[in-house]
């Protein structure tokens, strides 16, 4: 896999959700390479860190969202518990 520009977020959650999509296949374990401020890097990523893999492809698809005026998904809300009764 080529060297990912890290600054670039569509180039990041494209590169995350190749890795997510062989991972989750079985493929292999996924392996992403990038470039930061001068300094290359490179995470593996296994089935026990699957959650946290899909969590930075969302943050770097929001991103992407917001740059290209797109409308930003994934976004999470609480869940109340509703009324209680007092008295």
């Amino acid at each position: 896999m080529a060297a990912i520009d890290w600054s670039d977020p569509c180039a990041r959650a494209k590169a995350l959700w190749d890795a997510y999509n062989r991972l989750i296949s079985g493929q292999q374990e996924a392996d992403v390479s990038y470039s930061g401020n001068g300094v290359n890097r490179r995470v593996s990523y296994s089935t026990a860190n699957l959650d946290r893999l899909l969590n930075e492809y969302r943050a770097a698809e929001n991103e992407c969202a917001a740059l290209s005026g797109r409308p930003v998904r994934w976004r999470r809300f609480a869940i109340t518990g509703g009324s209680r009764r007092i008295g």
